[in-house]
């Protein structure tokens, strides 16, 4: 089976990371892997970034062009339409190597490479690559897109509801409107602005993307893979080592002069958040991808700053730290001008009065924050932390201190609960999250209409879950039923279903009581063996636990905690997966304001980056 180029890369990578596939290395550095009866001949050499990726003149990237072989070929060479890749790049490459080793035969083998860093292409176009090795010569095209002339946007917010869909949003939209004979009492608040298409979400290496890869490229305009965030990986063990594409953030920053603000519920190195700013191949340490491993100097400073995180950035000896160094974080921040601020009435005091910070940082929890249903109902869950600020209120504050500069700003808001209440299958702190989510939006919007017209809000969600409603509940009936099925009988469907019994009395969207009568029937597509019951649980889920076994086997069975009275289910995932995971289906995105479309049809997720760039008229060529 023949590899198209564009193909190449994904796998290339694919295989080589599991280096379990690798079957054998042939003369001129070929290597050939048998997987399933099929034979890939991989790409000797390797180009990244890949073949079609795309660009705006003058922004920076890196390019590595690896080979496989004792050593880097005899008449290795490198051009860009004709010229020599260092003297196009107007830098030396720096040659590189490391080990690759079969994880079944133990066999080592050597990746030789050449790095350049900070290459731009200078103007629209295409640009041929053509790499000379062991007497071959390979090619890839990169594509330089015209930059947009302005379409009026000075500001640009970008919210994410991550793990957001449309039937998380109807789900929402039903609990916090209501419904009368049929019809919603409202709208959602983006889901009345001006523009809405669908993003398609793969990356470059599967069908189903993370949040890492998915952030990257709206921050990017180039797709990566799954844990990765702003780089195309290499084969290289070292997870900072890798490529780099510069981002909108960055661009922003050194073309324009905008200010940059990134407000988040979950840690502010986690995947989302950390698109906006940070590189790594590796989203499982954002103590790698989060910027607080380097001097602040060596990255882009985002004036604003509000999430979880402190376990980060406190030096290991305090109580609570997760990092491996006496490097306080905060003291650095603190030094270079922030005001800092650990909870919600701080918060809101640091931007009430008549002189705003310049820059402000808020950590407001050490990791993820509470989900808004423990910090207004189930309070007993938050004792240690009661004072976290809503998101809402954080987006609020960091329109106030970015709304300083008069060039402008790019604001990321990321509702980052959503998906991390879906995965254990916590649907009520899921839609409480998502109705906080949308609240944030309305403030925005609000605030925009007054403040700053010229603003485009961008609404979406990085992937989605398989997460729907299917019929309604009768919990008393299910509560009181002995067996499997008398349970799945108190579940309603089509005409009997009817409405559910969610009120808002005090007109505040959220349902006055998270335990009505009449429950919403939901659920996943995939999921582990666990027990459902419909109803809102005072913890927070913990479904289905983990169990080893002999020969380090895993299974994956029902938590006797969770849900004890439910009704079983699930079972439909490799062992060892004790959480529901993402799927591929294609997410709304919701536009308004200058630019905004741009965003009214299907897109790929990469058209995000281009859209936001054509809102501002970004050009990093300066032309």
């Amino acid at each position: 089976m023949r590899l198209l180029r564009n193909q190449w890369w994904a796998r290339a990578l694919a295989i080589l990371l599991c280096a379990a596939l690798l079957a054998g290395l042939l003369p001129g550095g070929t290597q050939v892997a048998q997987a399933q009866d099929a034979e890939f001949t991989l790409p000797s050499p390797l180009i990244l970034p890949v073949h079609n990726a795309q660009f705006l003149p003058g922004a920076l990237f890196d390019v590595r062009i690896e080979t496989y072989g004792d050593a880097l070929p005899a008449d290795f060479g490198v051009t860009v339409n004709g010229e020599d890749m260092s003297a196009f790049a107007g830098v030396e490459g720096t040659p590189e190597s490391w080990e690759l080793t079969d994880g079944a035969t133990e066999t080592v083998y050597m990746a030789n490479t050449v790095l350049w860093r900070g290459v731009s292409l200078p103007a629209p176009g295409l640009y041929e690559v053509v790499v000379t090795a062991n007497g071959e010569q390979t090619t890839a095209t990169w594509v330089v897109r015209e930059p947009a002339a302005s379409a009026g946007a000075r500001n640009v917010i970008l919210f994410i509801a991550d793990g957001g869909s449309a039937a998380v949003y109807s789900a929402a939209r039903l609990i916090s409107r209501g419904m009368d004979a049929g019809t919603y009492g409202g709208n959602l608040v983006f889901e009345d602005f001006e523009e809405i298409g669908f993003i398609h979400t793969a990356g470059l290496d599967s069908i189903i993307t993370d949040s890492a890869n998915s952030a990257s490229a709206y921050n990017t305009g180039h797709k990566t893979a799954v844990n990765a965030n702003g780089v195309y990986p290499d084969t290289s063990s070292n997870k900072l080592d890798d490529p780099r594409t510069e981002k909108f953030a960055y661009m922003l920053a050194r073309t324009q002069d905008k200010s940059i603000g990134i407000v988040t519920n979950a840690n502010w190195g986690d995947a989302t958040p950390n698109g906006v700013a940070g590189y790594g191949r590796d989203r499982s340490n954002n103590n790698l991808n989060a910027y607080v491993t380097q001097p602040l100097d060596e990255g882009l400073l985002p004036e604003v700053i509000l999430g979880g995180g402190a376990r980060q950035m406190l030096p290991q000896s305090a109580s609570g730290s997760r990092r491996s160094d006496e490097r306080d974080v905060f003291a650095d921040y603190e030094a270079a001008g922030y005001q800092i601020v650990t909870t919600g009435s701080d918060l809101t005091a640091a931007v009430s009065g008549d002189a705003l910070p310049e820059r402000l940082m808020g950590i407001f929890h050490p990791d993820n924050m509470n989900v808004w249903l423990d910090r207004h109902v189930f309070t007993d869950n938050v004792t240690d932390l009661p004072d976290q600020p809503d998101l809402d209120v954080m987006t609020l504050a960091a329109l106030e201190v970015l709304n300083q500069n008069e060039n402008g700003f790019y604001l990321m808001v990321e509702g980052a609960s959503i998906d991390k209440q879906l995965h254990p299958m916590d649907f009520d702190r899921a839609l409480a999250d998502t109705i906080e989510f949308e609240r944030a939006v309305a403030v925005a919007v609000e605030w925009a209409a007054v403040n700053a017209p010229d603003t485009l809000i961008v609404v979406t969600s990085d992937h989605a879950h398989s997460y729907d409603v299917y019929g309604t509940v009768d919990t008393e009936a299910f509560n009181g039923a002995v067996t499997d099925t008398q349970r799945r009988n108190a579940i309603r469907i089509y005409n009997n279903a009817g409405f559910p019994t969610y009120e808002d009395a005090d007109g505040d969207f959220f349902p006055d009581s998270w335990s009505p009568s009449i429950a919403l029937a939901q659920g996943k597509v995939e999921n582990p063996l666990f027990t459902e019951d419909f109803q809102v649980s005072p913890t927070p889920r913990t479904p289905a636990l983990n169990a080893q076994i002999g020969g380090g086997v895993t299974l994956t069975g029902d938590n006797p905690q969770d849900d004890p009275t439910g009704l079983q289910l699930g079972g439909n995932l490799p062992e060892g997966a004790n959480s529901s995971v993402h799927t591929m289906q294609s997410v709304p995105v919701y536009a308004q304001g200058p630019g905004s479309d741009c965003f009214g049809r299907s897109i790929e997720n990469i058209e995000v980056f281009f859209c936001m760039a054509a809102a501002v008229g970004l050009n990093p060529a300066g032309e």
